[in-house]
């Protein structure tokens, strides 16, 4: 592993209590066999997947004043849920706390809670491999772990996307802005 990674890790582990370090890992892992089918940066992958909760244990005043602080709006329903902030705070804190981090691993940590308007490959691999890494067990896991390499990551994305959202409503969880706007931008594109 490079010296970035090292550091990346050593950062991390002062962050994240076990479980949250053995789902991080696991995305990293993910993300770079994502990458290596779908022909993106493998490193960058598996940085992104590493760094992708470096926010996640923070609490809601924690989570709302680093949002305050790095100009990240904050809807209703931030407000209503904020661990959704964990990811664009956790990208702004990394910008700070890893300087030499690509800006791509940045984008693509800010995007995997509730998308982006616009996604990069490296974005989307990160998204897919929070959600399907080998610790989930949720309904449609499987179905999703099987789709890699056989639909392009296009396809893979929009039906990791449908999976969460399907959850999110027969949940009765309230559904972000960004997330119902970029499922709409991608039904209308017809799965981009």
């Amino acid at each position: 592993m490079t010296e970035l990674w090292e550091r990346a890790l050593a950062a991390l582990q002062q962050r994240l209590g076990a479980e949250g370090m053995r789902h991080s890992l696991g995305v990293a892992g993910t993300a770079a066999r994502l990458a290596e089918v779908y022909g993106v940066d493998v490193e960058s992958a598996r940085l992104a997947g590493l760094l992708h909760d470096w926010s996640k244990d923070a609490s809601a005043s924690e989570l709302f004043a680093a949002a305050d602080a790095h100009g990240i709006a904050v809807t209703d329903v931030d407000r209503a849920v904020p661990y959704l902030l964990h990811a664009p705070v956790a990208a702004a804190e990394l910008r700070t706390a890893m300087p030499d981090l690509d800006d791509a691993v940045l984008a693509a940590v800010a995007a995997h809670t509730y998308g982006a308007e616009s996604m990069s490959s490296l974005d989307l691999i990160v998204y897919v491999a929070d959600t399907i890494e080998p610790g989930r067990v949720h309904a449609g896991v499987e179905t999703l772990r099987d789709a890699v390499g056989t639909v392009s990551l296009d396809e893979l994305f929009m039906l990791a996307y449908a999976s969460s959202l399907r959850h999110l409503v027969d949940s009765r969880r309230r559904i972000h802005p960004a997330t119902v706007t970029l499922w709409n931008r991608l039904v209308s594109e017809g799965s981009r």
